[in-house]
């Protein structure tokens, strides 16, 4: 996936070449986020959904604006949601309405700026994160109470469980472990990263927390905005 936050990718968006394989790189969101609207697994080449959801994340490219505060990946999010509720209510009504009516609102809609992705929506956003996380956390018998409290103090022991928590996430074998024992290997995580039983023992919360960030990168855009500001270029 692209720098999001690096402005020479967004001086060189506007090359042919690059936007394509900014398009390529990116596909694996734009299918979780219209799956996720439709409530069903959706395949390229087959389902319109998708065509649809790239468009909308083609004008992402097209509006977003650096510096602004938004995450990239959010701001895209919102745009691809409104495209294909755009699309339900069109398949809906074209038997009732000509087909440029829709087109034209849509336009008007799906070129909303940065500026006009207003705190309450970002606001709505986090909130619907911040659920869906806590409930994750559930699973596991966790909680943000206790995330607060086991929350490393020193830099060095945090940066290195993030360390930890990116390898242990990116590891298929590992992260199958997790979902299916609902814990983490720690001794081959141990193995694998270098660092000593006990310090991954002691941070066992917060590495789960944080590896479960990381592996969800694209349920959870503003929680890792937040909790990973150093690794989160390392994990895409």
């Amino acid at each position: 996936m692209p720098d999001w936050e690096e402005p020479r990718f967004w001086e060189e968006v506007a090359n042919r070449q690059v936007r394509e394989d900014c398009l390529t790189a990116s596909q694996p969101f734009v299918l979780h986020v219209a799956g996720q609207v439709c409530g069903r697994h959706l395949e390229w080449g087959r389902d319109e959904e998708l065509s649809e959801a790239i468009i909308a994340f083609n004008v992402a490219l097209d509006h977003f604006e650096l510096g602004k505060g938004v995450p990239f990946l959010a701001y895209a999010r919102l745009l691809i949601k409104r495209r294909l509720i755009d699309y339900f209510r069109r398949q809906e009504r074209h038997q009732a309405l000509p087909l440029e009516v829709p087109e034209v609102a849509l336009a008007a809609e799906l070129q909303v700026s940065v500026a006009d992705f207003c705190d309450r929506e970002q606001n709505r956003e986090r909130a619907s994160e911040i659920q869906e996380f806590a409930l994750e956390l559930k699973q596991y018998a966790l909680n943000f109470s206790d995330l607060v409290e086991v929350s490393p103090k020193h830099r060095d022991t945090r940066e290195s469980l993030q360390r930890a928590a990116l390898q242990l996430a990116s590891d298929p074998i590992l992260w199958a472990q997790v979902e299916q024992k609902g814990k983490i290997p720690m001794q081959a995580l141990a193995n694998i990263t270098g660092l000593h039983l006990k310090v991954l023992e002691r941070g066992r919360k917060y590495l789960l927390a944080v590896a479960l960030l990381i592996a969800r990168k694209h349920h959870y855009i503003y929680l890792r905005e937040y909790v990973l500001p150093q690794e989160r270029r390392a994990a895409r």
